[in-house]
């Protein structure tokens, strides 16, 4: 008998499904994994939310939300931000590495048997996704809320036969796989929509992006309920979050609190809200408006425009894509406009760099380059380049703990604020670094 794996070698498993032949094909793969698994998807009511930028945010409103009403939920979101495990939670605690381990085993034997009658071995994130279906369907959860891995057409997580699909904001990212224009991403997005199944679209940047869902929801057969036809207003914004009126139709939720920073926050904030009512208004689970404001009040978001300390004032956030380097331009602009924020940025080879690069070179008075801790890191003199070419003055550090140390020097003794942003593996290591027991943070009273 195979010796068992322990958490450790359950995520190198994982992560090295390539070295087993591992190859995407279609949905059918997956669909034979989880039919040998007993179909563990088919056990628990699911909401389904794709999108480019801030599913991840609407995701974890309506995770806190739905916990509001004492059910058991799930919540699979990606990628992680610290710990591997990050991306699969139960009432809003993340499983054990345990947990983790003991279904990457029960996995990597189905797998087995599936290669050995022929089939191709699942991918990595068909490895993730089952295992997080069959620790969702063991504890018994109510409802889970689960966001997609890229795209939405062809990925794993679209084996689901939702209560309801979810559509953030669409803009240009993954273009290598799902298509260069907003339209065409926007199609793959609509991939989740089901027959029946009720789709709440946030309201689009791009027109052409909310033209094509419309029609795709309309070929689907989906009752779409886009949150651009609410009234929204907001009353206040600040680094305390943003209060905010929404009426949709005839649902008035008077004033609403979410903790999370940014315009895109309340819209963000807004859909989930607008889903959750929904849910409750077709009966798939009862939820009160106190439930509702309660669990908005009590969202989380870690490394997405995240104030990690004010003293000194010190920002996180993972924008990877032009359209999220622009809703953080936006965020700094608002406020911190003397524009003297030290911004600590680095980004994978696979983003758009340059177009990044432009949206937040103006906001910031010293910009430092460094490298995420990934083998698909971009090289800092390539970022830095980009900068340059949007007409600003960089440094390079190679270190980013370096780069953060020296940022949180010029922050403390310039009373400057200080941006960490780009790809999520440098949010994630530096948020760890920032708070460990020897990091620069350590003695404050940050909260995370």
């Amino acid at each position: 008998m195979e010796q068992a794996m322990n958490y450790a070698q359950s995520v190198a498993f994982v992560e090295n499904a390539g070295l087993f032949g591992a190859v995407k094909n279609g949905l059918d793969n997956i669909r034979e994994l989880l039919r040998r698994m007993g179909n563990p998807q088919d056990t628990f009511l699911s909401i389904h939310v794709a999108g480019t930028n801030g599913k991840g945010s609407v995701c974890a409103a309506l995770d806190a939300i739905l916990r509001q009403t004492g059910r058991k939920i799930g919540l699979f979101t990606s990628p992680y931000l610290e710990r591997f495990t990050e991306r699969i939670r139960i009432d809003g605690e993340e499983i054990a590495p345990e947990t983790f381990a003991r279904w990457a085993n029960r996995v990597r034997t189905v797998c087995q048997e599936m290669v050995a009658d022929g089939f191709s071995h699942p991918t990595f994130f068909e490895l993730v996704t089952a295992i997080c279906f069959g620790v969702f369907s063991e504890a018994r959860v109510d409802a889970a809320v689960i966001e997609v891995g890229m795209g939405g057409r062809l990925d794993a997580t679209n084996v689901l036969s939702p209560a309801m699909t979810v559509i953030a904001n669409i803009g240009l990212d993954h273009t290598h796989v799902l298509g260069d224009t907003v339209e065409a991403i926007a199609r793959e997005k609509a991939g989740i929509m089901k027959r029946g199944v009720p789709v709440v679209v946030y309201p689009q940047t791009f027109d052409t992006a909310y033209a094509q869902l419309l029609h795709c929801a309309r070929e689907a057969g989906a009752p779409l309920y886009a949150l651009r036809d609410a009234a929204i207003t907001v009353e206040e914004s600040g680094l305390a979050g943003s209060r905010y009126t929404l009426r949709y139709q005839g649902l008035d939720f008077g004033v609403l609190h979410v903790p999370l920073l940014g315009r895109m926050q309340v819209l963000n904030s807004a859909t989930a809200v607008l889903a959750a009512a929904l849910l409750a208004q077709q009966g798939s689970i009862p939820l009160t408006l106190e439930q509702i404001r309660a669990g908005l009040e009590a969202v989380r978001w870690p490394g997405r425009m995240e104030l990690l300390s004010r003293e000194p004032m010190l920002l996180l956030d993972g924008a990877h894509n032009p359209q999220g380097a622009r809703q953080l331009a936006q965020t700094v602009r608002d406020f911190f406009p003397n524009g003297n924020a030290v911004l600590v940025t680095g980004m994978l080879r696979t983003k758009d760099a340059h177009h990044a690069a432009q949206a937040l070179a103006g906001c910031a008075e010293t910009i430092l380059v460094t490298a995420p801790d990934s083998p698909k890191a971009l090289p800092p003199a390539d970022l830095a380049a980009c900068y340059r070419d949007a007409g600003a003055a960089v440094q390079v550090m190679e270190d980013y703990r370096a780069a953060l140390d020296t940022a949180l020097q010029l922050g403390c003794a310039q009373g400057r604020p200080v941006i960490v942003t780009g790809s999520l593996y440098l949010v994630g290591a530096a948020r760890t670094y920032l708070l460990s027991k020897d990091g620069p943070l350590a003695s404050s009273e940050a909260k995370g």
